[in-house]
């Protein structure tokens, strides 16, 4: 009876807090089940048809999906169900055009994120799966990478995009030119939720908020290999306001939650602080620093 009751106050929870929303089953714009195709195109009509009626919440079923760049809209909830699981694909092609960006504290324009928003609003990603970011073909990419080997094509296309870019005071890492991607990175973005989902293998940095204002991080499992996965921070809130990150289990290749806002001129440009963050109730496995202020703090930092 106390099964049944807990499960059925959760339903109506659920209800009470999507009530008035649509849900748009990928599955129905011919996302597969089954991970045989890529998704990108279903999951875009999905979240395109959402937009169309204001918004509502793209529903991913249990399942394994593949695909590429989920680029998020204002009014969007993507709802990834127990038993679901998002693995993104590790073709680096797929992420092109590349966005804009910012890359350890630096403005550029790069390689798309796995989850992308710019200047949205009222966004979230919940659910009780798994998003995996299937990081090791960019870790080796990026340890195996001699300065003088050619250029790869995505420097060279990185290289025309940024010709005019702020530098920090060493530029050396910019001028390498090949920035693997963060896994979820809105920017701009207002009221931004990330609540109850696993997320693993992240390319590079994993939740990198920038520029956002009433971000909230909560119950989220970040697990990154500890010493194959180079710089794959856990939760870096950059240049963000009012950010709460609560009861999340973080065990990663580099630092586990780190508040920064730009790096040297690129962040005293943009004089952006992260400001008003609360951090409770964390469990940290492994990682380089449980909670760190920096590097990358030139836009200051502060309540």
């Amino acid at each position: 009876m106390k099964y049944f009751l807990s499960v059925w106050i959760l339903a109506f929870l659920c209800f009470v807090e999507v009530q008035g929303q649509q849900y748009f089953d990928v599955t129905k714009y011919g996302a597969k089940r089954d991970s045989s195709a890529k998704a990108t195109l279903a999951i875009k009509k999905a979240i395109d048809a959402a937009v169309k009626v204001g918004g509502g919440t793209v529903y991913f079923p249990a399942g394994k999906y593949l695909t590429g760049p989920i680029h998020l809209k204002s009014n969007i909830t993507i709802f990834i169900d127990a038993g679901a699981e998002l693995h993104f694909s590790d073709d680096f092609d797929d992420y092109l055009p590349m966005v804009e960006s910012r890359y350890e504290g630096v403005d550029v324009t790069s390689f798309s994120p796995l989850f992308y928003a710019y200047k949205a609003e009222n966004i979230a990603i919940v659910g009780r799966g798994i998003i995996d970011g299937h990081g090791k073909k960019w870790w080796d990419f990026v340890e195996g990478y001699k300065n003088d080997q050619p250029r790869s094509k995505w420097q060279k296309i990185f290289d025309e995009k940024n010709k005019n870019i702020l530098l920090p005071d060493d530029p050396k890492q910019m001028k390498r030119g090949f920035l693997r991607p963060p896994f979820i990175q809105p920017m701009y973005c207002k009221n931004v939720l990330i609540q109850g989902i696993t997320i693993r293998n992240s390319p590079f940095w994993t939740v990198n908020p920038e520029f956002c204002d009433n971000v909230t991080v909560h119950a989220v499992t970040i697990i990154n290999p500890q010493r194959q996965a180079p710089n794959t921070d856990g939760i870096n809130p950059e240049s963000c306001s009012n950010v709460r990150i609560s009861d999340c289990f973080i065990s990663v290749g580099d630092d586990c939650i780190t508040i920064k806002s730009g790096k040297d001129q690129p962040g005293r440009a943009k004089a952006k602080p992260a400001e008003n963050y609360s951090i409770t109730n964390c469990t940290m496995l492994s990682g380089h620093g449980g909670v760190v202020i920096g590097s990358e703090m030139s836009g200051d930092v502060k309540k």
